[in-house]
C-alpha cells in the first residue's frame, strides 16, 4: 500500500502541478513568477537552447523524501504537461551506486516507490536500467510509463561518438517507421534519416526529466545533454540547489519536515575541549541511556553510534577508537561494525533487526552513498571537527526520524553530536554551517543546534515574561583588536581573553554589536582570514537577535477566531462555511464550452482556459499511434468514463456528474459538430476545459451560500475571545513554517519570531518589495508592542472564505491589548472579487471581536491618497475602544 503524503509533499505536488498547468498556457516564467513559494526569487532562469521548456527545481532538505516524491511528479507531468497517459521518464542520479538503489526500489513491488507508481498507473509501469534500453518496445511506450534510470554521467559527454546512448541500435528500428525517420528534430545519419538510438527515441517522445541530487547538474555541459535530449519538463531535486542557475519553485523548511515527524530536531551538541576519548565514552554513555529510554517506545527502536574516527595518520585511527570501546567502554566486539573503504562490516546487514548486535559504527568518512538508518541516533567526531562532505553527510545520517512518526519520549525526538574542539563554541559554528550545506536555511541551522546544558527554564504563566540570558560567543583572533573608537556601550559587551601561549587569543562577545565594533574585529585579522571572521561575527548577531525575539521571550501571542453558534454550542468557522439547509445542483450549472474550437486548417485545438486564449497544436507524423489519446475503437462512453475518473469533486455525487459530463460531450457532438475522433484527440484539453467549469459552478454555488450565512444571518456568527477558543501562534521558533528568511538591511525589532519569514526585501527589478515596505510601516508604529509576518500554513492564523482558508499577512499585538489585523494587497488585487469577500470575512471578525479586533485591507496608496503609515495610523485612531 503506498504511503500517504506529508503535508509539504502535498504542497509540492500541488505548486509542480500548478506550474506545469500554468507553464502550457502562459510559458515557464510567467507560471514561475505565479508559483513559487512566497518569498523566493521569482526571476526565472531559462535552460539554455531550450527557453520554452518548463524547467524548475525543488529544495527539500536531507530526510524529505525526495524520491518518493518524484514518483508522484511523474503522474503531476503526465496529467499537466505532457498530456500523455503513460509519460517517458528519464530519471538521472548523481553515481551508480544510487542508480543501483533507485532501480532496486522501482522494482520492487513492495516497495513504497514502486507502490506510489503502481497506484499512479494501475500497475502499468516499466523500468528500465539505461544500459538496457535496447530492450524497450513500442508496446511499453504506449501502454506503460517507461521510466529509465540512469546516471548523470552515461549521458554527460562533450563528444557523443564512441558512447552508446547516441549510437545507432538495430533493436531500435522498430521505434523509428514510416515518416518518423524524417522528423526534423532528430539526430540524422549519413543517409539523411533519423538514427535508431536512445537519445532519438527520447527526443522522439519528449520526455519529462527528472534529476536527482541536481545541484552537481547545473553545468553547460549538463545544459547540452538536455537540449540533445529534447526534453519536456525538467524537474530538479536536490537539499543544496545553485541558486544562481536554479528556479527553485518549492523550498521545504527543516520544520515543515520536524513538523511531520520526517527529522531529529533539534542537535543536541556536547563539546569536548580535550581527549578524544573522553568524547566516545560520553557519546556511548549517551546511547545506552537512549536506549534504555526506547524501550517505552511502541515501535522497536535500538539507538545506533556513528563514530567518525581520524583517518590512518591520526591520533584516532579505526582500530584505536574500537579499541577503546572494548577496553574502556565494555561494548563486546560484535557490538562494533567498521564501515570504510576496506572493510564494509555493515553491507548486507539489516540494521533494524531486533537480533542485530551491532550498537556503534565506527568509519572515517562519508558512509556509502544512499545509506539511510533512522535509528542513528548519536553522532560523534574524535577528528577535530570541519565543515567537511563527511561531516555533513554523517549529521544527515542522524537526523532521520524512525519510521517517520512521532516519539512518545522528547528524548527520543532529538539527535545527539558528541564533538571533540578546539575550543568551546568552535563545533557549534562548525555543525550550523554543516547543517546548512545539507539544506537546511541558516535561520533553521542556528535554532537546530542547542547545547547539551540546555536552555533555561522560563515558569511562564500566563503573558508573564522573562529575559532570557543572551548568548556569549567566543572568536579566535589573530591579534588583539583596537577598539578605541567603538561605542561606549560595545566596550562592556566585547572582551579580548589573550592566548596562554602569547599569539593572539579569544574574543568574548555578549550582546548586539554596532557596525563600527565589527569593523573594528574584522580588521585585526589577516586579509586571508577576513571572511571567515565576518561569517562568525554575522552569526552572533543572528543568534543574539533571536535570543531577544518575543517568541524566545516567553510572551503570548493569541487571537481570537470566528465561531458560529449552533444549538448553543461554538464550532470553528471553516471555508466553504454554509447553513445546514444549503444545497447545489451541479446539473444548473451547464458548461461554457462556447471557446472550445478545432481549426482544421492548423490542426489546433483553440480554447479560452482561465479567460486566456490558448492553441494546442495537434501532432501530425506517425509517432501519433502511441502519443496520447484514445484507440479508434473507443467510444462516446469510454470518453465520458475518463472524464469521470478525471474530474472528481467530493461535493458532487458520481451520477450527477456523469451526467453532467454526458450533455457536456452531447453538446459538443450534436451542437457543436466536433466528431468523437476529434473529442478523443484533444481530451485533456477538455479535461481542463470541463474542470475549470466544475469549479466555476462550484465556487458560484458556495459563494452565494457562503455568504448568505455570513451576511444575511443565515448563521450566528461570534468571535470567542475565551483563552481556549483562541488562536495561539507556536512559541518555539522551529515550529515557524518559514520557507525563506528576511534578508535585508533593515533590522526589525519587534517581529514575534527572529526574523519574518517568506518576506522578500528586493523584487527581481531591484526595487523594495511592498510588503516589506508595509513590514516595516507596522514595525515602526509606537503603538505596535510586537507582529508577525503570518505565513500560509495549517499552523498559522486564518479566516475562512467561500473556497479556502484565507492567511493573512500580518498580525499585530497592540501596546492597548487589541489585535490588529493587517492583509496587503497591490493596487491590480485590491478590487478583486476574491479579496473583496477577503475584506468582507475580515471586517466582519472585528465587529463582532467587541473592540478588541482591527482589520485593515492596506495598500501602497488608498483612496483618500493616505500612505500606508497613514492608513495604520487612521485604524488604529478610529477603532480605539
Amino acid at each position: 500500500m503506498a504511503l500517504a503524503l506529508k503535508l509539504y509533499q502535498r504542497r509540492a505536488k500541488k505548486s509542480l502541478e500548478e506550474f506545469f498547468d500554468l507553464s502550457r498556457l502562459s510559458g515557464p516564467a510567467a507560471a514561475f513568477a505565479a508559483t513559487a513559494d512566497k518569498g523566493m526569487v521569482t526571476d526565472y532562469k531559462p535552460l539554455p537552447n531550450q527557453p520554452h521548456v518548463p524547467y524548475v527545481c525543488l529544495r527539500i532538505p536531507t530526510g524529505g523524501g525526495k524520491t518518493i516524491l518524484g514518483a508522484h511528479f511523474i503522474q503531476a507531468a503526465g496529467t499537466y504537461l505532457l498530456e500523455r497517459e503513460y509519460p517517458v521518464v528519464l530519471w538521472m542520479v548523481p553515481t551508480t551506486q544510487i542508480k543501483n538503489q533507485t532501480l532496486e526500489a522501482f522494482r520492487n513491488t513492495r516497495h513504497p516507490y514502486r507502490q506510489e507508481l503502481d497506484d499512479a498507473f494501475d500497475g502499468k509501469v516499466a523500468v528500465f536500467d539505461v544500459d538496457d534500453f535496447t530492450h524497450i518496445r513500442p508496446a511499453d511506450l504506449s501502454t506503460k510509463v517507461c521510466i529509465v534510470i540512469s546516471t548523470i554521467a552515461a549521458l554527460r559527454v562533450e563528444e557523443t561518438e564512441g558512447r552508446r546512448v547516441y549510437e545507432y541500435h538495430e533493436d531500435l528500428e522498430p521505434h523509428f517507421v514510416g515518416s518518423t525517420r524524417e522528423l526534423e528534430y532528430l539526430e540524422k545519419g549519413p543517409d539523411g534519416k533519423a538514427i535508431a538510438s536512445f537519445a532519438n527515441l527520447l527526443k522522439l517522445h519528449g520526455p519529462l526529466v527528472i534529476t536527482d541530487e541536481s545541484h552537481n547538474a547545473n553545468t553547460p555541459l549538463s545544459y547540452k545533454v538536455y537540449d540533445r535530449l529534447g526534453p519536456r519538463g525538467i524537474v530538479e531535486l536536490t537539499a543544496t540547489p545553485n541558486s544562481t542557475s536554479s528556479n527553485v519553485l518549492v523550498s521545504v523548511s527543516a520544520f515543515e519536515l520536524k513538523a511531520e515527524n520526517m527529522i531529529k530536531f533539534p542537535v543536541v551538541l556536547k563539546e569536548h575541549n580535550g581527549e578524544w576519548q573522553a568524547a566516545v565514552s560520553s557519546a556511548v554513555a549517551r546511547r545506552k541511556t537512549l536506549s534504555k529510554i526506547a524501550f517505552d517506545e511502541p515501535e522497536y527502536i535500538r539507538p545506533l553510534l556513528l563514530v567518525q574516527a581520524e583517518n590512518a595518520r591520526g591520533v584516532a585511527t579505526v582500530e584505536q577508537v574500537k579499541e577503546h570501546l572494548i577496553e574502556n567502554d565494555g561494548l563486546k566486539e560484535e557490538a562494533i561494525a567498521i564501515a570504510t573503504g576496506d572493510q564494509r562490516e555493515i553491507d548486507g546487514v539489516d540494521l533494524f533487526a531486533k537480533d542485530c548486535p551491532i550498537e556503534v559504527i565506527i568509519t572515517k568518512q562519508a558512509l556509502k552513498e544512499g545509506w539511510d538508518c533512522s535509528i542513528a541516533y548519536v553522532f560523534c567526531s574524535v577528528a577535530q571537527v570541519k565543515s567537511d562532505k563527511d561531516i555533513q553527510q554523517l549529521l544527515g545520517r542522524v537526523l532521520r526520524m524512525p519510521y517517520a512518526t512521532p516519539r512518545k519520549q522528547e528524548a527520543m525526538s532529538k539527535a545527539y553530536a558528541h564533538v571533540v574542539s578546539e575550543g568551546f563554541g568552535r563545533a557549534a559554528g562548525e555543525l550550523t554551517q554543516s547543517l546548512i550545506n545539507i539544506g537546511f536555511n541558516p535561520m533553521e541551522a542556528l535554532s537546530a543546534i542547542r547545547k547539551d546544558e540546555g536552555l533555561p527554564v522560563l515558569p511562564l504563566e500566563g503573558g508573564e515574561t522573562a529575559t532570557r540570558a543572551l548568548p556569549v560567543t567566543r572568536i579566535y583572533v589573530s591579534r588583539e583588536p583596537d577598539f578605541d573608537a567603538i561605542p561606549e556601550r560595545d566596550k562592556a559587551r566585547v572582551k579580548f581573553v589573550p592566548s596562554e601561549k602569547g599569539e593572539g587569543g579569544h574574543l568574548e562577545i555578549s550582546d548586539f554589536l554596532d557596525g563600527s565594533t565589527v569593523d573594528a574585529i574584522v580588521e585585526s585579522a589577516p586579509p586571508n582570514e577576513r571572511s571567515d571572521l565576518v561569517v562568525a561575527v554575522e552569526r552572533h548577531q543572528q543568534v543574539t537577535e533571536a535570543a531577544k525575539a518575543p517568541s524566545e521571550r516567553g510572551l503570548i501571542f493569541s487571537v481570537p477566531r470566528l465561531y458560529s453558534v449552533e444549538q448553543g454550542e461554538l464550532e470553528l468557522l471553516e471555508r466553504g462555511a454554509v447553513s445546514a439547509e444549503f444545497s447545489w445542483d451541479l446539473l444548473s450549472y451547464a458548461p461554457d464550452l462556447t471557446s472550445f474550437r478545432f481549426n482544421e486548417d492548423a490542426m489546433t485545438f483553440e480554447v479560452y482556459l482561465d479567460g486566456r486564449e490558448v492553441k494546442f497544436h495537434h501532432i501530425k507524423d506517425d509517432v501519433v499511434t502511441y502519443l496520447p489519446g484514445f484507440a479508434q475503437d473507443r467510444t462516446e462512453m469510454d470518453l465520458i468514463g475518463w472524464l469521470d475518473n478525471e474530474i472528481r469533486d467530493p461535493s458532487v455525487k458520481q451520477p450527477v456528474l456523469r451526467e453532467w459530463l454526458r450533455r457536456a460531450i452531447q453538446g459538443l457532438l450534436t451542437e457543436r459538430g466536433f466528431s468523437l475522433a476529434q473529442l478523443l484527440k484533444g481530451q485533456f484539453i477538455l479535461r481542463r476545459k470541463l474542470s475549470e467549469q466544475l469549479h466555476l459552478a462550484k465556487a458560484k454555488a458556495y459563494k452565494e451560500g457562503f455568504q448568505q450565512a455570513l451576511f444575511q444571518e443565515r448563521l450566528e456568527i461570534t468571535v470567542n475571545t475565551e483563552p481556549k477558543y483562541d488562536f495561539t501562534f507556536p512559541s518555539d521558533m522551529t515550529q515557524y513554517p518559514a520557507h525563506s528568511y528576511y534578508q535585508g538591511p533593515y533590522r526589525f525589532k519587534k517581529h514575534f519570531y527572529p526574523r519574518p519569514g517568506d518576506l522578500l526585501w528586493k523584487t527581481a527589478g531591484g526595487q523594495e518589495s511592498e510588503e516589506f515596505l508595509c513590514a516595516q510601516a507596522i514595525d515602526f508604529l509606537d503603538g505596535v508592542e510586537f507582529w508577525v509576518r503570518n505565513l500560509v500554513h495549517a499552523n498559522q492564523f486564518w479566516m475562512p472564505t467561500s473556497t479556502q482558508r484565507t492567511y493573512p499577512d500580518f498580525v499585530a499585538k497592540l501596546t492597548d491589548g487589541r489585535l490588529f489585523i493587517i492583509e496587503y494587497k497591490g493596487a491590480d488585487r485590491f478590487s478583486a472579487d476574491q479579496e473583496k469577500e477577503k475584506r468582507m470575512v475580515g471586517e466582519l471578525w472585528a465587529k463582532r471581536s467587541n473592540g478588541k479586533g482591527i482589520y485593515l485591507m492596506a495598500q501602497k496608496t488608498d483612496e483618500f491618497g493616505r500612505n500606508l503609515r497613514e492608513q495604520l495610523q487612521a485604524s488604529i485612531s478610529d477603532h480605539r475602544a
